[in-house]
C-alpha cells in the first residue's frame, strides 16, 4: 500500500528498511499490499474489564482530533509503550470490520520514523472493497 497525499494516509514507508525479525516480517508483508495488510494480524491494545464504562472494547487513541486504533507488530513494543494494557492479535480484515466509522488505523504509533497512518476514510474504502469481495487498493482506481 501506498501513500496518499489527498487524506495524508501512509503505509509502506520504510517497511523495505525494517528489522530481519518477526515485527520487521509482519510490517513488510503489512506494507506491500491491501490483501497483506488484511491478511495479517497484529497486536491490539484492549481496555481491560472494569477499567472504565467500555469495558471490553478496543482502546483508541486521538491524533490531531482524529480518533484512531493502534497497532503493533511487536507484543513487546506495546508492552513497553503500554505498560499494564491488555492486548490481543486480532487479524487486520476483523478490525477493519469492526471499527466504527470515523475511525484510522496507525500501525507502530510509538517511532515517528515506522508509524504508518490509515485515515478513517482509507478504513472505509477498506471495508467497502471487503464487502464487494475484493479488497482496492485506494491507489489502483
Amino acid at each position: 500500500m501506498s501513500a496518499n497525499g489527498s487524506t495524508g494516509s501512509g503505509f509502506g514507508r520504510g517497511a523495505e528498511h525494517a528489522e530481519p525479525d518477526a515485527a520487521g516480517a509482519l510490517r513488510r508483508r503489512m506494507g506491500e499490499s491491501v490483501e497483506g495488510f488484511l491478511g495479517s494480524a497484529a497486536w491490539v491494545p484492549w481496555k481491560a474489564a472494569g477499567t472504565s464504562g467500555e469495558d471490553g472494547s478496543i482502546a483508541h487513541v486521538m491524533i490531531r482530533d482524529r480518533e484512531f486504533v493502534p497497532v503493533f507488530t511487536d507484543p513487546a513494543e506495546l508492552t513497553t509503550s503500554l505498560p499494564d494494557t491488555e492486548a490481543r492479535a486480532m487479524p487486520m480484515a476483523e478490525l477493519v470490520t469492526a471499527l466504527p466509522e470515523g475511525f484510522g488505523i496507525v500501525v507502530d504509533p510509538t517511532s515517528a520514523q515506522a508509524a504508518n497512518f490509515l485515515q478513517a476514510d482509507v478504513v472505509a474504502e477498506l471495508r467497502e472493497g471487503m464487502r464487494g469481495g475484493v479488497p482496492l487498493d485506494p491507489d489502483e482506481r
